[in-house]
This record gives structure tokens, C-alpha cells and sequence, in this order.
């Protein structure tokens, strides 16, 4: 019998900077205040970092 042992958690998404298409985990989001989304901003961003790139990726924003 075939058995789910951990579900499948990955999640896709596209840099808008460089066009790289990848996949992440929730291991891979970072929470901060990464320069180049919104430098004046006192809220925390979570993000990830593109690969190819570098370019930091908003995912959504906390208080």
C-alpha cells in the first residue's frame, strides 16, 4: 500500500527581475527588511531570494 510520509510542500513562483522559474520551501523564506522591496517601510517583509538572481522576492507582509 503507498503512503503519504510528509505531503508535498513546494511552491513555485517566478522572478520577476530575471525570469527564473523555481520552487521553494517554507525552510527558504526569510523575514526582514530587504532593501530593495520598500527601503522607508517600518514593517517586516517575508521574502525569498531568487537563485539566479539575487533579487529579493516579496511573498507577503507582517506587522
Amino acid at each position: 500500500m503507498i503512503e503519504i510520509i510528509k505531503p508535498g510542500t513546494k511552491e513555485k513562483i517566478s522572478c520577476n527581475s530575471c525570469g527564473c522559474l523555481f520552487s521553494y520551501e517554507k525552510e527558504d523564506i526569510e523575514i526582514g527588511h530587504p532593501h530593495n522591496l520598500h527601503p522607508l517601510v517600518a514593517t517586516e517583509s517575508k521574502y525569498i531570494t531568487c537563485p539566479q538572481c539575487n533579487e529579493k522576492i516579496e511573498l507577503e507582509a507582517t506587522k
